[in-house]
Formats: C-alpha cells, sequence, structure tokens
C-alpha cells in the first residue's frame, strides 16, 4: 500500500487548497462551469485556469493573486479542479481522463 493511500492522503490537496486560498476564484470556476454546462458545453477546468492565469482577466474580474504568487492558478491544478469540481458538483459531469486518483476515496 503506498504511503498516500496509508495516510488517507486526498489527492485532490492541490486543488483543495487553492480553493481554501482564492474563494473568490473557485466561485467564478463554479459558476463558468455552470453556466456552460447550462448551455450544453462541457465544463472546461483548463480553459478556466488560462483566463485565471491572465493578470488583465483575473484584475477584470475583481481577483486577486495570493501574496508572493506570481499567478492566481498554476496549470498543475487544473484536472484536480475539474474532479473537484465534480466531488462538490456531480451534475456538471467535466470531462476528466482517467487516472489513478479516480479510484481513491476523498480523504
Amino acid at each position: 500500500m503506498s504511503e498516500q493511500l496509508a495516510l488517507a492522503v486526498d489527492p485532490l490537496a492541490d486543488a483543495v487548497s487553492w480553493k481554501n486560498e482564492n474563494p473568490d476564484a473557485w466561485t467564478a470556476v463554479v459558476s463558468w462551469a455552470f453556466e456552460d454546462r447550462a448551455n450544453g458545453i462541457d465544463p472546461s477546468t483548463r480553459l478556466y485556469c488560462c483566463l485565471l492565469r491572465r493578470p488583465h482577466f483575473a484584475s477584470v474580474l475583481g481577483l486577486r493573486r495570493s501574496s508572493g504568487s506570481p499567478v492566481l492558478v498554476n496549470d498543475h491544478v487544473s484536472s484536480g479542479l475539474a474532479r473537484l469540481l465534480n466531488r462538490a458538483h456531480p451534475e456538471l459531469r467535466c470531462p476528466t481522463r482517467a487516472a489513478r486518483v479516480d479510484g481513491w476515496a476523498e480523504g
């Protein structure tokens, strides 16, 4: 058994941490995902992250970076955000690629 499983570490810890540190940005991501789904479009956390990475778009949305961070969101959390959206809002059915984390229980 791996240490992650033995310690019950949430494989989405980075995404959860980002969500907790950036509640306004998370609210925007959730809103965009629901709007896309309502319009028959699959939610795309990759697109949302691209928007949030651009300082101009983030400032237009009234969002700010955490102190000391060069960007509002790092690319590596995109897939975790999709899985986190699915965990929090299963009705969104955010597309994800198959990964080992899909079989792990929430920690």
